[in-house]
């Protein structure tokens, strides 16, 4: 059992802390741009109650510059080994699509490879398999209208096929139903969010991360700055865990931690 599935018998939810080390990311590009203010966000998740440490050093919001791999490598060489060092005991997500980055970023201490293009385009279940470390495949597209579910359980079955072909057991694949990614349209995402459980065919853990996307700015009416979205972000999550999701991605922490708690809380003191 990886270290993944043991923390999710032991807690029953991880919530996982994005750290984006980048100029440009939709929500807070910039704002942990150097490693003083990164160190000090990695433990002030930590201290909220993450359990993993999602770290990307390219933004992947629609229109952001692409970052070559070396100089996606240049910039996690500034902070991943700081990270490792500093907080010996979490978990650490390369959130990449390229697998020259995974293949560094698992040789110098992360624990999990995070791949938007589902492990398609590249070598990147090969990366995962050679490392033995889980990888998170999740759904880059539109999908079909009025068949939302099904059209993208079709096309994740690809990723998990193409991780299985490599020989990675199904306990290493965690799928991501991509929430936001190709889907511009926040009924499609809500409608993938009702069905979710749906996702539990693959036999695999399932990611859900929607956290300050636009699904979020539109339950507000519009015009929010993504700051302003936390809490529908938590709540949305708070209805994909009660759909079989066992990882939630957000970038506050401290409001899923409390989310989460509560839910059990409230859960518990039902069954008495």
């Amino acid at each position: 059992m990886n270290k993944i599935n043991k923390l999710i018998k032991e807690k029953e939810i991880l919530i996982m802390g994005i750290l984006n080390f980048t100029p440009d990311s939709f929500s807070d590009g910039g704002d942990f741009f150097n490693i003083e203010s990164a160190l000090a966000q990695v433990e002030k998740m930590i201290n909220d109650g993450a359990d993993i440490i999602d770290i990307g050093c390219e933004s992947t919001r629609l229109g952001a510059e692409k970052v070559s791999v070396e100089d996606e490598i240049l910039r996690l060489k500034l902070i991943l080994p700081i990270i490792r060092k500093h907080f010996p005991n979490i978990l650490i997500s390369i959130d990449t699509y390229k697998s020259e980055v995974a293949t560094f970023a698992v040789e110098n201490g992360a624990d999990i490879i995070n791949d938007v293009y589902g492990a398609k385009n590249n070598n990147m279940a090969e990366v995962a398999k050679k490392y033995n470390v889980p990888i998170i495949v999740m759904h880059n597209g539109a999908t079909e209208k009025g068949n939302e579910i099904g059209s993208l359980l079709l096309d994740l079955q690809e990723s998990v096929d193409v991780c299985l072909n490599a020989g990675i057991k199904k306990e290493n694949i965690i799928v991501d139903p991509g929430i936001g990614f190709g889907k511009d349209d926040a009924t499609e995402n809500l409608i993938i969010t009702n069905e979710l459980e749906k996702l539990q065919t693959f036999g695999c853990t399932i990611l859900y991360a929607v956290s300050r996307k636009r699904t979020t700015n539109y339950i507000l009416g519009g015009g929010t700055n993504p700051k302003e979205r936390d809490v529908v972000s938590a709540v949305l999550s708070l209805e994909a865990i009660r759909r079989g999701a066992k990882i939630v991605r957000m970038h506050n922490v401290k409001i899923m931690k409390e989310t989460i708690d509560t839910y059990h809380f409230v859960n518990k003191a039902s069954k008495k």
